[in-house]
């Protein structure tokens, strides 16, 4: 499924290829709702929320690694998911 994604959107995917990303693609799916819940503003957090389930977010945070989001982000989103990543790191 291609989509136009929102210029607050586009910010947070600025080292992919927009055009390319595909979200009937389960790891592209993962990889918007990682980046726009790391580093994304109101705006783009708005519409991940429009676009996106619950549980798919949910499902996300908790198949990440803590070790990949900023701190403060996966403790926001921690708290307000109340879920945590299975991992600690890549490596554990």
């Amino acid at each position: 499924m291609k989509i136009v994604f929102p210029e607050s959107v586009k910010v947070c995917l600025w080292s992919y290829d927009v055009e390319k990303i595909d979200l009937s693609n389960t790891d592209h799916r993962f990889r918007v709702i990682h980046n726009v819940l790391d580093i994304g503003m109101n705006e783009a957090v708005i519409w991940l929320l429009k676009t996106f389930s619950e549980a798919e977010i949910t499902e996300t945070i908790i198949k990440s690694n803590a070790s990949d989001w900023s701190k403060k982000s996966l403790a926001l989103w921690s708290l307000i998911f109340n879920v945590y990543p299975a991992k600690e790191g890549r490596f554990t």
